[in-house]
């Protein structure tokens, strides 16, 4: 584990200049959005989520609005996690969702429309307060993005060897700063930095939850990257 750390931070450090600042300035938009807010106590760090999720697409051509997009495709999710001591938690994410629209990610591939793009991702986090309002979290977890059905490792064997052998699989690191907005509304805003073989991308992160009650709640979410970003809407059961 160490190791795997030491690794995201040389990666970190090599980041392109345009890429480093465009962090420190999506980072100093989160520190307004905390000092903001009108937050409170009680965030909970285990939680079960079960999500539709829509994919807004760039493309090839593509000069229309946002709102135009919103019909690139869509799929559903499944997120988990669960505290493992005052400060840390584990976390894992599993989504399948099919793009309907034609699209080139960073090096230029182009992927055909009714492409089902399947998604896991374990991690770890960490999170401390900034103060009594909000949270500091930081994750890091290993991703695997295949296209056309999921293979874990990139082969059909389930050897954990098998993992130097896939293209699609990476790690990423985000930040956020976590508040409790309102008295039932929650709310975070974030960067993530993504390393796959093939792709190579900065992306902001976000999410807003209402609150039915202590345990149940309503969540909007989003990933917004260079050609693919992620809208959800999903039933948070906390625990």
């Amino acid at each position: 584990m160490k190791q795997y750390f030491q690794e995201v931070i040389r990666q970190i450090m090599h980041l392109p200049t345009n890429k480093i600042s465009l962090i420190t300035a999506l980072s100093c938009a989160v520190a307004t959005f905390s000092v903001t807010a009108n937050a409170g106590e009680g965030l909970s760090y285990s939680y079960l989520e079960l999500d539709y999720i829509n994919l807004n697409i760039d493309e090839v051509g593509d000069s229309g609005s946002v709102l135009d997009d919103l019909d690139n495709g869509g799929g559903w999710g499944v997120r988990v996690a669960f505290e493992l001591s005052p400060n840390w938690f584990a976390f894992g994410q599993y989504s399948v969702t099919e793009a309907d629209a034609n699209f080139v990610d960073d090096q230029n591939l182009l992927f055909r429309s009714n492409t089902d793009i399947n998604r896991l991702d374990v991690g770890a986090g960490f999170h401390t307060p900034m103060n009594n309002k909000t949270d500091l979290v930081l994750r890091v977890a290993y991703t695997d993005i295949d296209t056309d059905g999921f293979n874990f490792g990139g082969t059909s064997s389930s050897s954990f060897d098998d993992l130097n052998e896939d293209s699609s699989d990476g790690y990423f690191i985000d930040a956020a700063l976590r508040s409790q907005l309102l008295a039932k509304v929650e709310g975070s805003l974030g960067v993530r930095y993504t390393d796959l073989e093939q792709i190579d991308n900065v992306s902001v992160i976000g999410n807003l939850l209402y609150e039915f009650s202590p345990t149940l709640g309503l969540n909007l979410g989003l990933e917004a990257g260079d050609n693919i970003s992620h809208f959800l809407i999903g039933l948070r059961l906390s625990f």
